[in-house]
C-alpha cells in the first residue's frame, strides 16, 4: 500500500554506506522474543548449514508463559539417514548456540517429514505456524 507517497511493502531492509538496500526479512515473519527482534530468515539461513539439516523454516508462535511475546518454533527436515531422536535436536541447538545470540535459539526444535509447501515451492510460513500452533 501507499501511504505519505512511500509504499509500504513489509519487507524489512538494511542499507549500506554506499545506499544499497538489502531485504533482512518481512515483517510479518519478525518474532518478538522477550523485546528482542529475531528474523527468521537470518535464522533459518544458519540453521540450513548444519550438515543434519534439509530444509527449515521459523516461525514465532506464543509463549505459554508470558502474555504478549513469542517463541521462536523451528520445523526441519532432516537428511537422509538422520535419526529424528533427542540427540539430533540437541545437536541442532548446539550448533545455533555457537553462532546466533541466545534468545534466537528455538525453544521448540519439531521434526517435520515435509514443510507446507505453496505450488511453486515456497514455504507456507502462516500454514506452518498454525501447524505448531497446534502441536503445544
Amino acid at each position: 500500500s501507499i501511504r505519505d507517497g512511500y509504499m509500504h511493502t513489509g519487507d524489512i531492509a538494511t542499507m549500506d554506506e554506499d545506499g544499497y538496500f538489502f531485504i533482512v526479512d518481512r515483517l510479518k515473519d519478525m518474532v518478538s522474543v522477550s523485546g528482542f527482534k529475531v528474523f527468521t530468515r537470518e535464522l533459518d539461513d544458519i540453521i540450513s548449514e548444519c550438515p543434519d539439516v534439509d530444509m527449515c523454516a521459523s516461525v514465532g508462535i506464543p509463549d505459554p508463559g508470558r502474555t504478549y511475546t513469542e517463541i521462536v518454533a523451528s520445523a526441519i527436515v532432516l537428511k537422509k539417514g538422520v535419526a529424528p531422536d533427542d540427540s539430533t535436536r540437541q545437536r541442532i541447538i548446539d550448533f545455533l548456540k555457537a553462532r546466533v545470540a541466545p534468545y534466537k535459539v528455538p525453544k521448540q526444535v519439531i521434526f517435520m517429514d515435509s514443510l507446507p509447501l505453496s505450488a511453486v515451492g515456497k514455504i507456507l510460513k502462516r500454514e506452518l505456524r498454525e501447524m505448531l500452533k497446534a502441536k503445544k
